[in-house]
């Protein structure tokens, strides 16, 4: 977790768990397993392997930035936004459905927060996120949902499935690029 961030497009990043499997060329140099697995030895990477779920400590973090609202707010002159999940992916099947469970809680009890999620699995999304509601899908004023576009196969295929799902702000990820869209 980190309350502030070099990443442009974000305030804050929270991790509720790490580890995921290559599923798209846009994997085949990821910097999180580089980071996790190949240097600092914290999770294994890839199918089978287990995730790893963050501290307690760690997801009190945005119930702390959601309570800082109004400081963030007077100073940014919008809401903080979040950037869940840089070291994982939210969707990945191979994640225990309670975490997915807890996170969809966590996110519903920090209005406050803008919530950045970010998926190579987009087609995986709706039905994960209608699962870890309770069966529900209302949507959440404050999810933004992304997917990663890495050429114009991926648009075709990826893009539709972003639409089809519930969420206050959609957007493209189109890191790295490695074909014209």
């Amino acid at each position: 977790m980190a309350e502030t961030s070099a990443i442009e497009w974000t305030d804050a990043t929270f991790n509720p768990w790490m580890g995921c499997t290559k599923v798209s060329p846009g994997c085949d140099h990821c910097y999180a397993e580089a980071r996790l697995d190949t240097r600092l030895h914290v999770v294994g990477w890839g199918a089978g392997q287990p995730r790893k779920r963050t501290s307690a400590a760690n997801w009190r973090g945005p119930v702390k930035w959601n309570a800082e609202h109004a400081e963030f707010f007077e100073q940014h002159g919008r809401r903080r936004r979040v950037f869940c999940a840089s070291l994982a992916d939210v969707f990945d099947n191979e994640v225990d459905p309670e975490w997915r469970r807890d996170l969809f809680r966590l996110i519903e009890s920090t209005p406050n927060l803008d919530w950045l999620l970010l998926t190579k699995r987009i087609g995986n999304a709706k039905n994960m996120m209608f699962t870890a509601r309770g069966g529900h899908l209302p949507l959440l004023p404050n999810l933004w949902l992304g997917s990663t576009i890495v050429n114009q196969e991926e648009a075709d295929r990826d893009i539709p499935k972003l639409l089809a799902t519930p969420a206050a702000v959609r957007f493209l990820s189109m890191e790295p690029l490695l074909g014209p869209v």
